[in-house]
């Protein structure tokens, strides 16, 4: 491969051109137009004039946008129980017997379920007042619980749907490494009597280190950018227990103030840009 690009072989080139003709259409002249968007005052029903980076200042001094910030790094906080069930239900289901792929199949449904059917029925499960959860906790005698109108309890919510969701898809991941661990490791730490969880803590868990890293990088990533989810479930909620997307989505789509809102969004990519790299970065160092 380094020979044929060395060699300034056009046809690769062409093999080039239709994967970088889609990244120019759809992701490199957005991502310009949006940055020049953030330094006009653009409403589609009063026009567009140029105000320089007042946009940004605005965005700064928002408390707002740095609520929404905050909760999205609060989110991250979901991505270590994400890997813990995922990594569990691979171990558990390492296996290829037809009851494990009976039971990989259930845990992987709720990825290919709609995010919108999915956050419906979880809106029922969590209903305050005729909700299955809080109807379990009253008959319990614990109480109900304001599952999707306090802070940060909606938070925590929407965290538990993300991992109901996810976790069945980071599962087939960590399936896909444990599948290149040799079987030789196993058999001979069998025979010096480790047993399965000390097989799994020092063996398997520590080989199956660069899926940790890819796993934890998307999941956090996809944590930061978190939208749907908030929208669905708690879609009356201040916009202070929000996240910067759905924050981005309020000034664009329901008060039309797209200058105010590329500017944010510039300052979003900034934001997991900078978060991916540090990421990257950590995880090589370890």
């Amino acid at each position: 491969m380094r020979n044929f690009f060395s060699n300034k072989d056009p046809r690769a080139y062409l093999f080039l051109f239709p994967a970088f003709l889609l990244l120019t259409v759809f992701v490199f002249i957005p991502m310009i137009q949006i940055f020049c968007y953030s330094l006009l005052d653009y409403n589609i029903f009063e026009g567009a004039s140029f105000s320089g980076f007042s946009n940004f200042r605005r965005l700064f001094s928002d408390p707002s946008f740095w609520y929404a910030v905050m909760n999205s790094f609060i989110f991250i906080l979901v991505t270590p129980l994400l890997i813990v069930a995922s990594l569990s239900l691979a171990l558990a289901l390492r296996q290829t017997t037809k009851l494990n792929k009976f039971f990989r199949s259930v845990y992987f449904l709720p990825v290919v379920t709609p995010l919108v059917i999915a956050g419906i029925i979880w809106r029922w499960i969590f209903s305050e007042d005729n909700g299955l959860l809080n109807h379990l906790l009253s008959s319990a005698g614990i109480g109900q619980v304001p599952w999707l109108t306090k802070y940060p309890v909606n938070i925590l919510s929407t965290m538990i749907l993300t991992v109901w969701r996810g976790a069945g898809y980071y599962m087939m991941i960590f399936l896909a490494g444990l599948t290149i661990i040799p079987k030789e490791i196993e058999e001979a730490a069998t025979l010096d009597g480790a047993g399965k969880i000390r097989q799994a803590i020092y063996i398997l868990v520590p080989m199956l280190r660069p899926t940790l890293s890819l796993v934890f990088v998307v999941s956090s990533t996809a944590a930061v950018k978190i939208f749907t989810e908030l929208y669905i479930l708690i879609p009356g909620a201040p916009r202070s227990n929000k996240t910067p997307v759905y924050y981005l989505y309020q000034q664009a789509f329901e008060r039309f103030d797209f200058g105010y809102a590329s500017a944010a969004g510039v300052v979003l990519f900034v934001l997991l840009l900078g978060f991916s790299y540090m990421n990257v970065r950590l995880l090589e160092r370890e």
